[in-house]
């Protein structure tokens, strides 16, 4: 009796697959090819099975890197105070979420100030490691830092990747 088997081993999945049978002799000329029919037929289970379970778990990764940054955007930065049009009662309008707006405050000593908030919903106009750059330096694709009162945010990567894998989520369907 010969054993063919292999095992694969993912972060959150691990397959075996194993055939304990009789391989037959070579004195059958079917026989060999059976074999390895059969050999073929269970690495692909194999393949496709180990194939499924990394789909799921990036999605599951990418779905839970969107998480993380809905909350740094909405909890942490508070993008939404600056980024987000409110009504009279100074509630964010949500069909204009991340959107940009004319800001409701202005600086009380003569500065450079930014008077309008962009549109950050989807990125529009943003490489994805520029954007990273960015929430990790406060230095915009340009070279230059984000106007007042845009803060110099000092993001690690984990956080920056959240942070836009999350506001490329809002972009627009095409």
């Amino acid at each position: 009796m010969r054993f063919i088997g292999f095992r694969f081993k993912r972060p959150f999945t691990v397959v075996s697959v194993l055939y304990c049978g009789k391989l037959p002799q070579n004195s059958n000329k079917e026989g060999p090819v059976k074999a390895k029919i059969l050999l073929l037929i269970v690495i692909a289970l194999g393949l496709v099975s180990i194939l499924a379970g990394e789909s799921k778990t990036r999605d599951a990764d990418s779905s839970a890197k969107v998480e993380r940054g809905k909350y740094l955007v909405e909890n942490i930065g508070m993008c939404g105070d600056c980024h987000t049009a409110h009504n009279e009662k100074g509630e964010p309008i949500k069909e204009q979420w991340l959107k940009g707006t004319e800001l409701p405050f202005k600086a009380t000593v003569p500065m450079p100030w930014a008077d309008k908030s962009v549109n950050i919903a989807g990125l529009p106009g943003w490489e994805h490691d520029a954007a990273v750059k960015f929430f990790m330096t406060g230095i915009a694709y340009n070279g230059l830092p984000a106007r007042p009162p845009m803060p110099q945010y000092r993001y690690n990567r984990q956080d920056a990747e959240a942070i836009v894998a999350y506001l490329k989520s809002l972009a627009p369907a095409k």
